[in-house]
Order: C-alpha cells, then sequence, then structure tokens
C-alpha cells in the first residue's frame, strides 16, 4: 500500500476499532471477533498488547492481516520497533503513541523520522494545543479523549465536550477520533458536536454480534441530512 493509499483511507476511515489484549488473552479468538467486526464496518484496526514484547506484536500483526484482510487500515500502539519486521518491512501501516510513549522516544518530531513518510502516526489528545503539537511533530490522525469512563482506563476523567467541538470545528481536514467508553449508547449524542468518526473498543469486541455492533456505530457515525 503507498502512502497515498494510506492517507486517502485514513480521510475516509469513520469507524476505528481498539482492539485491546490482555495477558492471557486467546489471541486466535480475539482476531476472529476482529474480523467479524470488520465485516461491520471498521476501517482501521488499532493493536493494543501491554505488557506483551516486540515478538508477540509482530506476530500478532501478522494474525490480525491474515484475518481482516487488505484493505482495513492496521496501526500498531505504543511499540515503533513492532512496526517492522526484522528486516525494517513494515508490519501495519502505522503507528499510534499515547503522550507518554511519543516523549520516551524523544517526542512525535522523533517518532516520525523512524517511521519515514510512508506510515500513518497519531496520538491522543485533549485539548487544542495538544492537537497543534500532535500536527507540528508530523501526525497524521489524532484520538480525542477519552470521552467517557473505559474499561482499560478506570481512573479516565472525561474530556471536555466543548473542547471536542472547537476541536473540531478548527481542524476540519485532520481525521480526529474521539475515543473512550464510546459505542452504540452515546455515539448518536456525539454527533451534535460534528462528530462523524470515533474510536470503539469494549463495546464491540465485547458484544454477543461484533457484526452487527460495529454496523449499528457506522450508521450513527454515517453522513445524514445535516451533512458529512
Amino acid at each position: 500500500m503507498t502512502a497515498d493509499d494510506r492517507r486517502d483511507r485514513l480521510a475516509s476511515a469513520r469507524l476505528y476499532l481498539i482492539a485491546t489484549r490482555q495477558p492471557g488473552d486467546d489471541g486466535a479468538a480475539l482476531t476472529a471477533v476482529i474480523g467479524r467486526a470488520v465485516s461491520g464496518g471498521v476501517q482501521m484496526v488499532q493493536l493494543r498488547m501491554k505488557g506483551a514484547d516486540t515478538a508477540e506484536r509482530r506476530a500478532w500483526a501478522g494474525l490480525c492481516r491474515a484475518v481482516i484482510g487488505p484493505e482495513p487500515l492496521l496501526v500498531m500502539n505504543d511499540d515503533l520497533d513492532a512496526v517492522f519486521d526484522a528486516d525494517g518491512a513494515p508490519l501495519v501501516d502505522g503507528l499510534h503513541l499515547g503522550r507518554h510513549d511519543a516523549a520516551a522516544l524523544g517526542g512525535l518530531a522523533a517518532a516520525r523520522e523512524r517511521l519515514g513518510p510512508d506510515l500513518l502516526l497519531g496520538t491522543s489528545t485533549r485539548t487544542a494545543a495538544e492537537i497543534e503539537a500532535a500536527r507540528a511533530g508530523g501526525a497524521d490522525h489524532v484520538g480525542f479523549g477519552a470521552m467517557a469512563g473505559t474499561s482499560t482506563k478506570h481512573d479516565t476523567t472525561p474530556a471536555d465536550r466543548d473542547e471536542l467541538r472547537r476541536c473540531l470545528a478548527a481542524h476540519p481536514d485532520l481525521p480526529l477520533f474521539p475515543i473512550g467508553g464510546l459505542g452504540p449508547h452515546n455515539l448518536g449524542a456525539l454527533r451534535t458536536l460534528g462528530v462523524r468518526r470515533a474510536a470503539v473498543g469494549a463495546a464491540i469486541l465485547a458484544a454477543d454480534d461484533p457484526c452487527s455492533a460495529a454496523r449499528r456505530c457506522r450508521d450513527l457515525l454515517s453522513p445524514g441530512p445535516d451533512g458529512p
């Protein structure tokens, strides 16, 4: 996939799945769930494996790609080395760095330099100033949140929704994905803020029918009569 292909797909992506694998989880079972979610309309998947080593992350990237096929964007969380195989060939389409992880690498600009121009770089934000800094550091897209309490970050204070509205208006060309505690139960309410993209995790992965849950999220994020 070329850099232009990746960025075109990023620009059109509305539903971003945050696929968290906990230690001890069955990787094959989780990748099967991810595949069903992609069937329901997920266009972008982030692989999040806290506590795993680079070799495990590389292996999981291969498993996921085999299940989801070539079309969805596949992004590695935190581990820049796991973006590439041992020979330096990319295994995924990009990297997402949290605030602390970006700092540990010397900042987003340093991560961008190591990634090169062809792969995607995303980071976590919750203010306009952080978005400006992310763009200056070479980020192609950002997560904004957390918007509500999540199953992976229990001590999260919800981000300011008025700030989200201002950031969406100020950066209409930036793929900005509200994240954290989102799903079919609350995505509709975010449309009034101008939200047309979102990152969703447990509400899809833990659903009885991940395909239907993903489809419902996509429907709630799709263009309506009030515009794109």
